[in-house]
């Protein structure tokens, strides 16, 4: 059948039939004598597959891969699709909730994070005063070459006299066994927070934890992770005070 008549029977626009021969997705037989497009009947289901996945969002490039597949590939890749697709709705989910939250709390801000190595070390201090700690460990690892992205502190128990938390610092993924005995690592997981900047007296930091625990409260966010202290690089004078709110994917 001509290209017209392939338009009407599977609801294609020529000019979409047209691309997807141009990305060898879907070929014509040409006539002789004039070299007009010419369609089969058994095409038409490939047709709306093709048309049904270019809805779906899937690449141009997926496709060409997905046709030439065995059943088993393409099964796996419809899995990866379909995890990609359900990624993209929590994500817009999440950035949905954080647009109708309270809007007068501007210094609360939502971000993703990636997926991190983190070393780890228990520590003993007053509230706000753990920065002897970090400079005592950050010497640790730096002294077997390991380089550091953050630096984080994760709260586990005690009063604003005595806290005692653990200190850890991110590095590369790539890195395996620490050399130093009283460590030990894990791999925080890519999530999306929300987070709010403390700056000033560390010693009165618990007020800004207090305020992003309410803001969760008050928009029923659900924490998926241990509320962090984050400072970035090397500095120590300024903290981001984050919670994770949802993970994304599985452990990277």
């Amino acid at each position: 059948m001509t290209i017209q008549a392939f338009s009407m029977k599977t609801g294609i626009p020529k000019s979409t039939l047209r691309f997807y021969e141009e990305k060898g997705l879907l070929k014509s037989a040409r006539q002789e004598d004039s070299n007009y497009r010419m369609y089969s009947e058994d095409q038409i289901s490939l047709a709306k597959m093709i048309a049904s996945l270019r809805t779906a969002k899937v690449p141009i490039h997926d496709i060409q891969l997905y046709l030439k597949a065995d059943k088993d590939k393409q099964k796996r890749m419809k899995e990866k699709w379909i995890q990609t697709i359900k990624e993209n709705q929590k994500q817009l989910e999440v950035s949905l909730r954080y647009l109708e939250s309270d809007s007068d709390e501007a210094e609360i801000y939502m971000f993703e994070k990636p997926a991190e190595k983190v070393i780890w070390f228990e520590a003993e201090s007053t509230a706000g005063q753990f920065s002897k700690e970090f400079i005592f460990r950050r010497k640790q690892i730096e002294q077997v070459q390991i380089p550091i992205k953050n630096t984080y502190l994760r709260y586990i128990s005690g009063t604003k006299k005595q806290v005692k938390a653990e200190i850890g610092f991110g590095i590369s993924k790539k890195i395996g066994t620490i050399p130093i005995p009283e460590a030990f690592s894990e791999t925080m997981r890519k999530c999306f927070c929300i987070g709010l900047t403390f700056n000033g007296d560390f010693s009165k930091i618990e007020a800004a934890y207090r305020k992003l625990m309410q803001y969760c409260m008050v928009n029923n966010w659900t924490p998926a992770g241990s509320i962090l202290e984050w400072y970035r690089g090397g500095q120590m004078d300024a903290a981001d005070i984050i919670i994770p709110v949802t993970h994304i994917g599985g452990n990277q």
